[in-house]
């Protein structure tokens, strides 16, 4: 209960039991206060004389979860629920909500006693014991803590493109949805812990070993993503038509689309880029060419085929 709950039990005013507990200039109840309190904690099956004798007996969850580490503890607590630092805030009940949990895991602020209760709430709804958490706090830092650390959306996707299946379909293999699956990928929350059993059996179907895939970009990373989805793919489609050395008409045939399809993907016209199955034929020419699809845009030292074509 809050001081002031506690201070009307105790019948007296909250400044007086904010002053007990911190022991400001020494002030203490006084005797009648002494004996309502001891029967309080008789009326709770505390063991008084121990109270007295014994200061870890005294020392409730909070003061233990405060103790230390209390970042990791917070951060291990905010990846068993699966969400980014704003969603978990709101489930605190934040208004700034990414702010209040940023400053708590930089450890610059700590939980008051009221946001711990809802913290320990939130933990025990997870399956975390909070005092397996408070004497290891890396305990719960486990194979789903380190998959949702890092790229979890990329790692999510690469797993389905090894089924070569739809959003959809991989969301009924998992026991969710196709939106689910399209959050997850997209980047904007990750997946509770409840979800990471599925997703495992999905990936070790396939022969994915989920540990060899942390911190291993080069392998669940997604060219088409990176190259096409998550960037303007303009400069990218114009940098390999160049450096494979084709004009606009001989690189859409080899692609087998029209020259206005190319000439849409390299000036973004009505936001048109290359689908999956184009991007692999760009692949495949770049790579016959000896082309890095990874090379750094390199126009100022490429003559453009095209532009003595348009001039003709």
């Amino acid at each position: 209960m809050s001081q002031g709950e506690f201070a009307d039990l105790v019948e007296t005013k909250r400044a007086n039991v904010g002053i007990w507990e911190c022991e400001y200039k020494n002030i203490h109840p006084e005797y009648g206060r002494f004996l309502h309190l001891k029967m309080l904690a008789e009326q709770k099956g505390l063991d008084f004389n121990k109270l007295i004798q014994d200061e870890e007996y005294c020392v409730d969850d909070y003061k233990r979860f405060i103790r230390g580490d209390i970042p990791k503890k917070i951060r291990n607590i905010r990846a068993a629920c699966g969400c980014f630092m704003g969603d978990f805030g709101r489930l605190m009940g934040f208004d700034n909500a990414a702010s209040a949990i940023s400053q708590w895991e930089a450890g610059n602020t700590k939980p008051s006693r009221k946001y711990f209760y809802k913290l320990r709430e939130l933990a025990v709804s997870v399956g975390i014991d909070m005092d397996k958490l408070n004497e290891d706090p890396d305990f719960y830092k486990d194979e789903y803590a380190e998959f949702i650390e890092t790229d979890c959306g990329d790692k999510i996707r690469y797993i389905r493109l090894q089924y070569g299946v739809f959003m959809e379909q991989f969301a009924e293999m998992i026991g969710t949805s196709g939106n689910t699956i399209s959050e997850w990928e997209a980047g904007n929350c990750v997946p509770m812990r409840y979800w990471f059993p599925e997703i495992k059996k999905a990936a070790a179907n396939k022969g994915i070993d989920l540990n060899a895939l942390n911190g291993h970009p080069e392998i669940y990373k997604d060219p088409f993503t990176e190259m096409i989805q998550k960037q303007d793919s303009e400069e990218w489609v114009r940098r390999i038509r160049k450096q494979c050395g084709l004009t606009v008409d001989a690189f859409a045939r080899y692609i087998g689309v029209s020259r206005s399809t190319v000439n849409s993907w390299e000036t973004h016209q009505n936001c048109r880029k290359p689908s999956r199955e184009s991007f692999n034929r760009i692949v495949e020419m770049a790579k016959m060419r000896g082309v890095d699809i990874y090379d750094p845009w390199r126009t100022e030292t490429l003559a453009d085929p095209a532009a003595s074509e348009r001039k003709e």
